[in-house]
This record gives structure tokens, C-alpha cells and sequence, in this order.
């Protein structure tokens, strides 16, 4: 009987669910193009909003790809489908005294360009290529900055904050922000290497007002290039207001609507032109809340663009 009772948990556990009410089982059984491998089902599923948490949840367990020995099939070759495994695995044991996790790299570009294109399909680029948001002046006690579901924060002081990748070398192009009850909301680009250093206490300029910045001044109505300040006609952000910002300052955007350009466009303002030539990431000052929905990553193809959307975290 014993023998009996560990085959049947054993075919009950390759194909997913235990014996008590199906429950999930916490190991999953795959066969990657052809390769079987094991994972926890919480490493798999712990991108939050992908596809792979969403399809591997346990509610889909019975109508999954199987194959002919019941393990979950993945139609994705196994070379790209295990660094993101073990990057995932690598993330679970990640703490503040060890080297930092960093994400996959390939000695061939086809290569990484295959693999951030798979990574893009399962919806696992916030996992994978990570940004965080931190802050740079003001003061820490008076923050609460959120990473998950939405990556928000809430400043009961002025202050400013920076949006960084972590653990790759894929540069933020774009971004967008919804403002909530916000004042003095000053959204746009920093020079890194020069404007981020240690954070500063106390009073502070703010996004576009600094040296090595510019911003969407939303409360003056205009733009703000290192203190120099130009009035934008018709430009007001209210609560729910979302301020895109294209291609490091080449286009701003708010409620879909072109306000300012570094290209000569019509009846917008021309951004200084030599603005893209330095490295920069996005910023922002202001007190009250806002969310980031949209962050978009440069791709090792100019032609390729990865968006992580925030919102559905």
C-alpha cells in the first residue's frame, strides 16, 4: 500500500495538484522545447501581472500544454528560457550584504535580442530589467515610496525623486506619471553623474530649476531648463493628469496631447538641442502623490523598444 500511495502522489504532483481538493502542487514540472526541468511554482509565478503568473497560478493547472508524461510544455528554447529561470531563483536569495542580482547577458546579440523578446512576450520585463524609484533631496522620513502593485509614492514635503534601473544596462527612454493631489509638480530628465549625488536634506531646487535638468513645470504651466523658465500656452495638469515623457525630452505629452518638442515641431517649444547627447533618467518633484504607469527601456536593437506598465503590476 505504501508503494501504491507515492506512485499515486507522485503522478499527482508531475501533473501539477496534490491529493487534498486538487490543490496546486508547489512543484512544477516542465518540459522546456524538448528539456525537463522543476521550479517552484512561487519562482515562476512571482513576476506579479505576467503572463507566467497568470498562466501558472493553479487555475489553469488541467488546461495547460502538457506533454505525453504530463509536464507543462513551454514552446521556448531552453538557453533562453533557464537564465531567466535561475535570474528569478537568484532573486529569491538576493539580500543587502550579497553582490546584487544582475540580469542575463549573452555573448551574441541575436542572442539578447531573442531573449529580451521572449522575456517581453511573458510579460516578465519588470521582473527581469527592474526599475526603482528613490529619493534625492528632501527628506527620507517624510516619503513613502511604493514598488508594488503600482510603483507610487506619497511625499508629505517637497522633495525630489529619481527613476534608476537596477542590475542591467538598459537605459529608461521613456516614461509616464499620473498626478494625484500633487503641488508644484516638476516632471522630467536629470543628468546622472551630476545631478544625483547624495541626498540632500533641506530645501532643494527642483526638476528643471537644478543644474543638469529639465522639467514640465505643471504648476507654472511651462518648461524649465536649468532655471530658465518658458511659458507653455494652455498648459494645466490636474489631479489624474498623465505627463508622458518621450525619448530622454524629445517629446512631452500630457493627456495625449504634444505641449513641448526638442524637433522642430509646429506651435511646440524646441527643447535645448544638445539635451540627448548626455546620459539621463527621469525625475520628479513636487509634494502629494503620484504613480508611474509606463516605463519604457532601451533595447540592444534600435528597432526594439521593451514597455513595462506599471499599472498592472
Amino acid at each position: 500500500m505504501k508503494r501504491i500511495r507515492e506512485d499515486t502522489d507522485n503522478h499527482e504532483e508531475q501533473n501539477g495538484t496534490t491529493e487534498n481538493n486538487n490543490i496546486p502542487s508547489r512543484v512544477l514540472h516542465l518540459n522546456v522545447g524538448g528539456t525537463t526541468t522543476a521550479v517552484l511554482r512561487r519562482t515562476l509565478t512571482s513576476v506579479e501581472g505576467s503572463m507566467l503568473a497568470s498562466r501558472f497560478s493553479g487555475r489553469w493547472d488541467e488546461s495547460l500544454e502538457k506533454d505525453r508524461d504530463g509536464n507543462f510544455f513551454i514552446d521556448q528554447p531552453i538557453e533562453l528560457f533557464m537564465p531567466m529561470l535561475n535570474y528569478l531563483r537568484a532573486k529569491f536569495c538576493e539580500t543587502a550584504l550579497a553582490p546584487p542580482v544582475t540580469s542575463p547577458e549573452f555573448e551574441s546579440e541575436k542572442q539578447q535580442r531573442d531573449f529580451i523578446r521572449m522575456v517581453e512576450h511573458f510579460g516578465m520585463t519588470p521582473g527581469i530589467y527592474p526599475t526603482v524609484m528613490e529619493i534625492c533631496r528632501g527628506e527620507p522620513a517624510s516619503a513613502q515610496i511604493c514598488r508594488s502593485p503600482h510603483m507610487s509614492v506619497t511625499s508629505n514635503s517637497w522633495a525630489t525623486f529619481t527613476l534608476e534601473t537596477r542590475g542591467h544596462k538598459r537605459p529608461i527612454i521613456s516614461f509616464s506619471v499620473v498626478l494625484g493631489k500633487v503641488e508644484r509638480a516638476q516632471i522630467g530628465w536629470v543628468r546622472t553623474g551630476h545631478f544625483v549625488k547624495k541626498l540632500r536634506p533641506g530645501d532643494h531646487k527642483g526638476v528643471g530649476d537644478e543644474r543638469f535638468s529639465v522639467g514640465l513645470d505643471c504648476f507654472r504651466g511651462g518648461l524649465l531648463y536649468e532655471g530658465s523658465f518658458t511659458q507653455l500656452d494652455g498648459l494645466s495638469a490636474d489631479e489624474g493628469t498623465v505627463i508622458r515623457c518621450e525619448n530622454k525630452g524629445e517629446r512631452w505629452l500630457v493627456n495625449g496631447q504634444l505641449v513641448a518638442s526638442s524637433i522642430a515641431l509646429e506651435e511646440t517649444f524646441q527643447c535645448p538641442p544638445d539635451l540627448q547627447q548626455y546620459s539621463l533618467i527621469p525625475a520628479f518633484s513636487g509634494k502629494g502623490e503620484w504613480t508611474v504607469c509606463e516605463v519604457i527601456l532601451d533595447a540592444v536593437d534600435s528597432n526594439q523598444s521593451a514597455t513595462i506598465s506599471h499599472s498592472h503590476l
